[in-house]
Formats: C-alpha cells, structure tokens, sequence
C-alpha cells in the first residue's frame, strides 16, 4: 500500500442508472486522479476509489455536487476498505446484487437530440428514435435490472460500428447510453394503412402526415402505448375521433410544439410553464384565452395542454400543428400497447385510416401524467407516464414489504418497503377486465423488477371491490383500511406529518365502517388511530350505481329530504322508492352534494363522465369571479348528534330554490354555494382546535380538484393560523388512496 494511498467503497443512491452516470464518474475520476472502477450494481451505483486524501476528498464533493442530465443524486454513502491497487479507473460489469432500487421514468427529448435532429450534417437527421444518455425511454422498456442494453427491448437492435464507436467513447453524450441508435442499426416507423398496405422509414411517416393534414384519425404508437391523433383545429376530425373513442363530451388533451404556442391559447403562469417544461412533460390544464371548437374541450374553461416527449412528436407537431392526443383505445379501457391489438382496432372501425407504429417494444402502458396548479400547489389527477416509477420518499420505515391494492376507480397500487413507496401508473377503472389484467401484469412485474415479495396485503373496506377481492387470493396477512382513512394518511405520509391531523376529506364514494356510503368527512389521524368527529348530513339516495351518474335522480332526492315539491315527472317514482326502501342507502358524499346543486341550478342533470356536473358548477363560480360578481349569501349549519359534527344540508336547497325565485344569476348562485361550504369547513376547524386543540388540517379527496374551493380554504385556514396540508406528489383522488393504506399499514404492528 502506497504510504498517502486511502480507499473507499461509495455507494450513489438516486436516478443514477440510465443516465449516463457511469461514464460521468470515470470522468470525474481522471480528473481528480483517482484509480478504481465504477459498476451498476442493483438499483444503485458502486464506485471503488483509490488515491490520496486531497484527491479523495475532492472527488467526493464533486460526487455530492455535481451529476450529468438527468440524474438525480439522493445520497452518497462513503466507506474506507482495505487497500486494493488499481491502474486506471474503469467501467466493470453491472453486478446483480438486489438492493432497493431507483429506476429512472421514461425521459423527454433533450436539447442537444432535438438540435441534432433539425441537424442537416448530422448522421441522426429526422431520425424519430434519436437519444442520448440524458434522454429517451427508460421504465417502459426495462425487463430488469441493472439498466443495461441486455435488460432492455433494444437489445434486439445490434448496434452499427458508429454507434458502438460512440457507446464505448468516453467523450461522447452517448457512451453507455443504452438506447443508442440511428437509422442504420435501431428501431424503425412502419405505416399500416387502410387495406393493410405498409410504408416503412421516410414514407411511413409521410403517410402519416398526409392522412392528419386531410383530416384523418392516426394511431400512433409512443413510448408508453398508443394515442390517436387528429388536427386539433378540425372539427370533423374531433367528432370522429369522439365516434372512435366512445367518448362523447369529456375534453381531449392537445399537444403544442412549444410553450410559445400553447400561450396563445391558454393563461399560463410561470408555475405552471415550469411543469409543461419539466422532464415528465405532463398534460396541465390551463385556463383557455382561445378556443378550438367545443368538440376538442366541451364545456370545460380549461384546455388540457402538453408538449411532446419524444422526437417523433416533435416532428409530427412541426408538421401539422397541434394535435388531439389521446391514449388508443375506447374510454373506461387500458392505453393499447400491442401493435396487434391497436391493427384489430382498425379493421373493426374504418374511422381509424390508419396506424403509425415502430418496432421498439414497450413492456409496460403508461399514459400522459394530469396535472393542474391550485394555488401555488401542484396537484395530480393522473399520475403515470414521466414519473412512475419514482418512489415517494417516507419517514416511515417498514420492515415488512408491503402490498397496497388501492381502489377500484382510478385504480393504481403501491409497494412499500424500507422508506420508500414505489406506486404504479394509473390503470383506470377495475370494472373493465383488460384494467384488471393490466393491475394484474404489472403487480407481478413490478415486484420482480424492485425485489419485492410483500408480505402483508392491505385494501380497501368495500366488500365488493375487485382489488379487495384479488388479495383476498394471498396467503397474506390482510388488512382493510377506511377509504377516507386512506385519503387523509396519503397526505400524512407524503408531508413526513407527526402528531395529530384533522383531515377533511371530500370526494363521490367510499365505503363508511357504519355500512353507509362516505364522502363528507372530518376525522381526527394519529399515526394508525382515526376517529370520525363529523360529517356531511346523511342523505337517502335511491337507484343504486344510478345515483353516481344521475344528477337529477340526486337533486329530487334532496328536495323530497327537505319537504320541496318537485315539478319533475319523475319525483313521484322517486318519493315512492324513497318510502319502500326500494334499493336506497344513506351516505355523507360531497360529491353527490355538487351533482343536486348542478342539477338544481339546470346547468346539467346527468353525469357524461365523471364529475362533469361538478366541473360544470365550479365553472360558474370561476366566471363568477372573473366577472367580480357577488356570492349569494347561503349558509349551512352545524349540530350535534352523539358528540358527532354534522354538518347539515336542510334548507340549502330551499335557499337555492329562493334565489332562483329572486331572479339572481346561476353564477352567483353557484359562488355562493362553494364560500358556503368554505365557511362550513372552516367554522369544523375551528370548533376541533378549540375543542382538541389541533392545528394541522389536511385536505384530500376528488372534490378539492375544485380550484374555487380548495384556494378559498387554504387561505382561510392559513389566515387564521392553521397549517394546511395537501397532495401534491401522489393523485388527490382514488389514485393516491394506495399510498395511505400502506402508510398506515406500516404503522401496525399486527
């Protein structure tokens, strides 16, 4: 051993494999003088370093500093060994040693490809596969770990001499980049066209182009699954699609070329510009300053915008302008990823002229992550494609792995070990048996590909949940969590929250521990232990599922609860189910509240989609607003039942009725509906930090997607001294519920 000589064993946590970290490394290395290799080894990165002090010291604060594109560095963890002399610093082998692992998502285009691709002198010229280290797929094309070109699907594409030249070159941006290739040696564009003809290369996507320019419906197959695609600005091009997809008003998401493009469409902060620029390149709804044709986004105010992710989009938009993009299949099903699956489609539906696919297979579907900004909040409503498989960092440590199933809407599951919760895309609903094969495939993926066996299972309470009735299969211990619980520790969970929360929270349904149906809570968290101190007054629906859809069959429902003669020819029928009993259940449900009051103002009696009637209504409040329009004074009121808060709804609809009489405007009508619901939640507040003394509130569930509300609390809350806690790294809806049931999971003992 050299007599100023130390050795270290670092081991780098984080984004670190797929990134081009390797090669940064032995860079950094030569530079520092330091001897010794480097090695994907798992999930994470094993450097061995030798030299002296000075040096040493030098290259671990760079280590702690300094990372290529898209990295992204959580810790480095040191350790002196033994001395082992070395004559260079190289790159070995990737171990497989099962160590939890960080893998990174699915990367957009970098700058210096998209540069490369409008370059005329570049060999990579309108190559619509081209990446580097810093860019390209990653999760959607890994079958293991390491992250190496043998455990991807591009191991299939031996490479060319150039390309090998640059993978081994250690001064190229793309040596070790695993999705290396170029129009000689890597994936490749096919056009299937009406009849079953194929293009391939330059004329696939020429074809391509020609059938979106003249108005037609393109499947277009992209890293994560397929999106049909059509001119955003052609309105017989949209309705078609609507025909294709089976989807008759909810909004279509467009895609922009550039931030530039989309501001003359929509409002766009600097916020929210940073999300559409950032790396997972999600679809944010923004406020419209100018509309497409009520076929792209219906009623909605906003327009769902994004930019393009890969450099086959980018030049598609550079060519026709912005395109309706949406996931390639009919609604309530899966995003298609089978290239057969999505030629099937278009045999059996002349509407789809045409398929534009490649040959780089995708081991996983993802769609495009939703999001929109609520105050100064980011707030998921899709969480997928750009961000799983990122794990949601934990206080909590478990021991045990832990399998969450979440729910049935907006079904997404998590796996939670040690401090990290790795949750899994969005599915969709698990009604539909191609979600629920989907769930199933990507359960067992997920768990090889992190190492993870769970051993204790935890699920929803509603007895008839698929994803209830799946791990009920497991030889696991089980373990069912209160839906509203669930939302409340999500919240808890993320925010690393100690000691006690009064969680509201708001949403359509969740089934209650005393049998009713949920959705208007006010509970009282600490660690595993919740209490419910209030809720929303119970209602008696009748129609079963029907009432989840049925805004009207809900409004007469409360209009009968508080003695209101209905004029509808249905009212009848109603009160008469209502008397017998005839399929009829009580619940809490917020949701349900926003449906009779859309209905009762007649903006809307029947849900298309889910929350339409909802949306609908705060769009009126938001016009209110914009418009400097004064609420209509309504109140709700509190009472006491066995030491139970309830919030109750007799005699709001009497006052809706009131003001309609009055001849006020639905805007201000529908304002004051929510400042009454802020008032409400806000005096429950008050009363628990007076009562119990708490002062930390957490918000959860579907309804505070409502932008109107959920700023109008907050700042309430925050004004008088609250601290005010809400999503903002998993879906405030059914699809973050995963995560507190694991929490929560973790919390017990037993």
């Amino acid at each position: 051993m050299k007599k100023d000589q130390i050795s270290y064993k670092i081991n780098v946590l984080g984004i670190v494999q797929g990134v081009g970290y390797r090669p940064f490394v032995v860079r950094l290395a030569k530079e520092c003088n330091i001897k010794g290799y480097v090695k994907n080894i798992g999930g994470i990165v094993e450097i061995s370093a030798v030299g002296n002090k000075e040096a040493m010291d030098n290259f671990i604060h760079r280590l702690e500093l300094q990372k290529p594109p898209g990295a992204n560095v959580l810790s480095v963890d040191k350790k002196e060994i033994e001395y082992k002399e070395y004559s260079d610093f190289t790159i070995y082998k990737s171990g497989d040693e099962k160590q939890l692992p960080i893998i990174s998502p699915d990367l957009p285009t970098c700058k210096i490809c998209e540069q490369e691709l409008h370059d005329k002198n570049d060999r990579r010229y309108l190559y619509p596969f081209i990446s580097c280290v810093s860019c390209g797929p990653r999760y959607s094309i890994i079958r293991k770990l390491p992250y190496d070109r043998c455990n991807v699907t591009m191991d299939i594409y031996p490479m060319c001499k150039e390309c090998e030249n640059e993978y081994s070159d250690l001064a190229t941006r793309r040596c070790h980049a695993q999705t290396i290739a170029c129009q000689e040696c890597g994936p490749y564009l096919i056009w299937n066209g009406p009849n079953g003809e194929e293009e391939v290369k330059e004329k696939a996507y020429k074809k391509a182009v020609s059938v979106l320019k003249n108005s037609g419906i393109v499947a277009i197959k992209d890293i994560g699954g397929y999106h049909f695609a059509c001119l955003a600005d052609c309105v017989k091009a949209v309705k078609h699609l609507r025909q294709l997809k089976g989807r008759e008003k909810k909004p279509f998401a467009v895609m922009f070329s550039d931030v530039k493009q989309i501001k003359e469409y929509c409002f766009v902060s600097s916020k929210e510009e940073q999300l559409l620029n950032s790396d997972p390149r999600p679809i944010v709804l923004l406020r419209k300053k100018k509309d497409f044709s009520k076929e792209v986004c219906g009623e909605s105010l906003d327009i769902g915008a994004f930019l393009p992710c890969n450099p086959l989009q980018i030049l598609l938009l550079e060519d026709c302008g912005p395109l309706v993009m949406t996931s390639a299949n009919r609604s309530g099903e899966p995003i298609i990823i089978e290239d057969e699956k999505v030629k099937a489609l278009k045999e059996k539906d002349s509407l789809l002229e045409g398929i534009l696919y490649h040959t780089r297979q995708i081991l996983t579907p993802l769609d495009d992550s939703v999001l929109r900004m609520i105050g100064n909040k980011q707030i998921f409503i899709r969480r997928a494609r750009g961000y799983v498989p990122l794990p949601i960092i934990l206080k909590q440590k478990s021991k045990e792995v832990i399998f969450a199933a979440g729910g049935d809407l907006k079904a997404s599951f998590c796996l939670y070990h040690e401090d990290r919760a790795y949750l899994s895309q969005y599915f969709g609903d698990m009604e539909d048996i191609d979600v629920c094969s989907a769930y199933e495939k990507n359960k067992i993926r997920m768990e090889k590909l992190f190492h993870l066996t769970p051993k204790k299972n935890v699920c929803d309470m509603h007895p008839e949940y698929f994803t209830v009735k799946k791990i009920y299969n497991s030889n696991n211990q089980i373990i069912r969590i209160q839906h509203h619980h669930a939302h409340i520790a999500s919240v808890i969970a993320e925010h690393g929250l100690e000691g006690r929360v009064l969680g509201i929270a708001f949403d359509g349904t969740g089934y209650g521990t005393d049998g009713a149906i949920w959705g208007g809570e006010f509970l009282l968290c600490e660690k595993e232990k919740v209490k419910r101190l209030g809720h929303l007054s119970y209602i008696t629906l009748c129609g079963g599922d029907e009432a989840a859809k049925n805004a009207d069959l809900v409004k007469n429902c409360f209009l009968i609860n508080e003695g209101i003669e209905s004029k509808d020819d249905n009212s009848s029928l109603i009160k008469a189910a209502l008397d017998f009993k005839l399929n009829t259940f009580q619940t809490s449900s917020m949701g349900r509240l926003f449906d009779a009051v859309c209905a009762m103002l007649k903006i809307k009696d029947y849900n298309d989609f889910e929350g339409e009637c909802a949306g609908l209504l705060e769009n009126l409040a938001i016009m209110a607003l914009e418009k400097r329009k004064k609420p209509y004074p309504m109140r709700l009121t509190i009472s006491r039942e066995n030491g139970m808060i309830i919030v109750s709804t007799k005699g709001l609809f009497s006052q809706i009725k009131k003001a309609m009489e009055e001849g006020h405007e639905r805007q201000e009508i529908a304002l004051g509906f929510h400042y009454a619901l802020v008032d409400i939640m806000k005096q429950v507040c008050e009363i628990v930090k007076k009562e119990i003394g708490i002062t930390q509130i957490a918000l959860s569930g579907g309804v505070f997607l409502n932008r109107v509300l959920t700023e109008e609390i907050m700042k309430c809350l925050n004004d008088k001294g609250f601290k005010v806690y809400i999503n903002e790294k998993v879906p405030i809806g059914d699809g973050g519920i995963c995560l507190g049931q694991a929490y929560l999971a973790g919390l017990m003992k037993k």
